[in-house]
């Protein structure tokens, strides 16, 4: 099992985003510049840079730039909700920092939206059956030619041993926090509900444990929470293997809905980093 390290800046590129968001302390709207950074002694930072609309390109890519390279050399303030987590474990993912009129911050985080969406087996899901619960999410479709295969059998395999660890733990003890495995199909017209309850199956998806869902929804507003609240790209592509580009990460979320590690599902010693940290996550909040 591999060991987590601090994030290098070459490998934070790929996760910076840029999220159009209104700005209540100033008169013109403004981009924020979401760069997570996870520093030495595992705090969690996520800052945000308020750019103007109004920057040329040159000037905005020169903005970035530089706060991309002071965060590598030191912590933005904190607020309440930066208290470093008990797991070691970042929060990442869509957040603003707002001050009040007393002066002091307070960290505001996005909130997962309500879309409509129902299972491989039909049945309506609602976003908030999931709180309070530990998931871990990724997108794909099932007919993909390339990563979604990897993806698919590794994410098979965190859900048969969390199901056989679950079925081990001593009725005295106390159960660990909820953990399900959320797939979104970023290919709905092709992935049917009878496409995805066979792609359960072949996974070895147990209907009524109801642990690993593949949802379904409208394409565009699949793509939109891939890339607005998860933070990773999902697309039509003519041009790709199958027609769609998607990432290939796995994310941690935890029991309030914050992004807490991301993680290349394509590769197994990634997901052996993300199953410890699953246990972290549940051992943080089985101590609230």
């Amino acid at each position: 099992m591999g060991n987590r390290t601090a994030w290098k800046p070459w490998q934070m590129l790929w996760r910076t985003k840029v999220i159009k968001s209104p700005c209540p302390s100033k008169a013109k709207p403004m981009f924020w510049i979401n760069l997570p950074y996870r520093s030495k002694s595992f705090d969690t930072l996520l800052t945000i840079l308020p750019i103007n609309l109004m920057l040329k390109p040159s000037l905005f890519s020169l903005c970035t730039g530089l706060a991309f390279a002071l965060l590598t050399g030191c912590n933005a303030d904190k607020s309440k909700d930066h208290n470093p987590p008990s797991s070691g474990l970042p929060i990442l993912g869509p957040m603003e920092i707002m001050e009040g009129k007393d002066g002091r911050t307070d960290t505001v985080f996005r909130e997962l939206p309500e879309i409509a969406l129902e299972d491989q087996y039909g049945v309506a899901f609602h976003h908030d059956s999931l709180k309070g619960q530990i998931r871990v999410v990724d997108f794909f479709f099932a007919s993909c030619p390339g990563i979604c295969i990897d993806m698919s059998r590794h994410m098979a395999k965190l859900y048969a041993q969390a199901q056989q660890h679950a079925s081990k733990t001593p009725s005295k003890v106390a159960p660990p926090i909820g953990l399900r495995f959320i797939s979104y199909t970023i290919d709905p017209q092709r992935d049917t509900r009878e496409v995805l309850a066979d792609y359960a199956e072949r996974h070895g998806v147990k209907p009524s444990s109801r642990q690993w869902l593949l949802l379904r929804g409208k394409e565009e507003e699949i793509h939109r929470l891939a890339e607005q609240y998860y933070l990773l790209s999902a697309g039509a592509d003519r041009g790709a293997p199958g027609g769609f580009l998607h990432s290939g990460q796995f994310l941690l979320i935890d029991p309030n809905g914050r992004i807490r590690g991301l993680y290349d599902g394509t590769q197994w010693a990634d997901c052996e980093i993300l199953q410890r940290d699953i246990a972290l996550l549940q051992e943080e909040f089985r101590n609230r």
